[in-house]
């Protein structure tokens, strides 16, 4: 993995954790709400420890009603 994809991931994530506080949901709540059965996963993802799919990327806007746009804005 280079630099740049791992830094991709980090403000990826801290982006999404940012909105998610923001609409006042805990990891678990997201992970309800996109269909993951492990809510550990989210950490991951927001702690840029893994690299999310473009359909689980696409699950997270749905359920945090947001565009790619907001979400992408780092």
């Amino acid at each position: 993995m280079d630099l740049e994809e791992l830094k991709f991931r980090k403000l990826l994530g801290a982006r999404i954790q940012e909105i998610r506080k923001d609409k006042n949901l805990t990891q678990p709540e997201l992970a309800a709400l996109i269909g993951f059965k492990d809510y550990q996963t989210i950490g991951r993802i927001e702690n840029g420890r893994v690299t999310p799919s473009v359909y689980t990327i696409h699950q997270i806007i749905k359920a945090l009603e947001i565009t790619s746009n907001e979400l992408l804005n780092f």
